[in-house]
């Protein structure tokens, strides 16, 4: 039995193409609540980023920063900045690099190392760049999670660029930066411990490879149609794209619309 439902927001709830959850989607959200499931988001951006979804719906609470922080009923449930010798270490590596980079705090964003390449935020998320700063602002505060504009052809070629810290992508242009062994995994038995719900009565959907964690995680994990093969592989199940609306047919395929 579904009680919870976990949704990652960019290529899963949200389209690349419209930048919202398509009315049906929308219509489909609301009918699960009126079933009693809760329903939560799991993303990389931040709580600021992700208003605009939260706005479209009343969500049960949040996964963000790739659950480095999460929080349901204005509750902090789970808060993980990166270690101070991780952060000293990122801003030393940022100041003899042009790699555009956005660190994230548990309030502020800010760009540094401002460049063309991150125009990929407002331009393919319709999301708007922080403002700039040095990256010395970080030095003795609460750094969440950092997102390097960085191809993974980049990564590669630079080998370990971020030692002693963990990277995802979930979009071929940058990468999400986190402490190690953190995770949308984690996030969700932080949501899970909350509300008092069992692991095996829980869904996820995400399409990115920062969703892999969750999606093994979850008793049901569901990739969307546009993920790749590698995320697919680690699915119990693969639906339609995110412009398919395939949540409302994964909904429909396991009977709970």
């Amino acid at each position: 039995m579904v009680k919870a439902i976990f949704f990652d927001i960019d290529g899963t709830l949200v389209s690349f193409q419209t930048h919202t959850i398509s009315p049906a989607v929308l219509e489909g959200l609301h009918r699960l609540r009126e079933r009693g499931i809760r329903l939560f988001l799991s993303t990389g951006r931040h709580k600021v980023m992700s208003q605009s979804v939260r706005d479209l719906f009343p969500f049960d609470g949040c996964i963000t920063l790739s659950g480095q922080y999460c929080f349901a009923q204005d509750r902090v449930l789970r808060s993980v900045p990166f270690a101070p010798e991780r952060v000293k270490a990122l801003v030393e590596l940022m100041e003899h690099s042009t790699i555009p980079c956005i660190f994230l705090e548990e309030e502020d964003c800010y760009l540094v190392n401002p460049g063309p390449r991150a125009q990929v935020f407002p331009k393919q998320l319709a999301v708007p760049l922080p403002p700039s700063a040095p990256a010395r602002r970080a030095e003795g505060r609460q750094v969440f999670q950092a997102t390097a504009f960085l191809t993974r052809e980049e990564q590669q070629a630079l080998g370990d660029p971020f030692p002693g810290l963990e990277v995802m992508r979930w979009h071929p242009d940058f990468v999400d930066i986190i402490s190690p062994g953190g995770g949308k995994d984690q996030g969700m038995d932080a949501i899970l411990d909350f509300f008092g719900i069992s692991l095996e009565d829980t869904m996820a959907f995400g399409d990115g490879e920062n969703d892999i964690p969750m999606l093994r995680h979850a008793h049901v994990g569901v990739a969307m149609g546009n993920a790749d093969a590698l995320v697919r592989s680690h699915a119990d199940f693969v639906t339609g794209t995110v412009d398919e609306d395939g949540i409302l047919s994964a909904l429909e395929h396991f009977g709970l619309l």
